[in-house]
């Protein structure tokens, strides 16, 4: 079973301890999206996916409804970390509470809104099999290659997170310092 959302969700400054460097996996799915087109790894945005993948697998927020609205989707955030909850519906109600992911989880170090893809994969996913799903659906290509609606979004800064069965990529329209530092293969 494959799972697809598309559209956009967003130091010791940092309210989640995290690496803020991506490792093996994540490591390789960069390469691989460079290699695709090219965008800055950040720091900030790394974090960022970091914490969410890591919500995502703890805390399945993607099972979750809304008040009724709908079942909340891959965007969404739980209520067990120290960012404020989101469940992001398929209607896109809570587009500008994701997007300002980014700033929230970095404590305003990174200055922009951010833009998840996310992928779910009943297996251990892989860098490969997030890629594919990403390249084989219209809109989360639109998102990678800047083009519909992200036609013109200049890509300035990528984060990746992998962790279980999910993968999640975020982009920012603001450059993030100098690029992160790609770890080797293993943790």
């Amino acid at each position: 079973m494959i799972g697809l959302i598309a559209f956009a969700a967003a130091s010791a400054a940092y309210p989640v301890a995290l690496s803020h460097q991506p490792y093996s996996d994540e490591a390789e799915l960069a390469r691989m999206i460079n290699d695709y087109r090219a965008v800055p790894v950040s720091r900030s945005l790394n974090a960022v996916a970091e914490a969410h993948v890591r919500d995502l697998m703890e805390h399945r927020p993607d099972s979750a409804t809304a008040f009724g609205r709908g079942a909340c989707n891959m965007h969404s955030w739980s209520s067990a970390g120290s960012w404020k909850p989101v469940c992001y519906t398929s209607d896109h109600a809570r587009a500008a509470a994701m997007w300002s992911k980014p700033r929230e989880i970095t404590r305003g170090a990174y200055p922009g809104n951010g833009y998840e893809i996310a992928y779910w994969w009943s297996g251990r996913i892989t860098p490969e099999i997030a890629l594919s799903g990403w390249e084989d659906s219209r809109p989360h290509n639109a998102l990678i290659v800047e083009d519909g609606p992200w036609r013109g979004a200049d890509w300035q800064a990528m984060g990746i997170g992998i962790d279980g069965n999910y993968a999640v990529v975020w982009f920012g329209k603001e450059p993030d310092g100098p690029p992160a530092r790609m770890a080797g293969r293993g943790r």
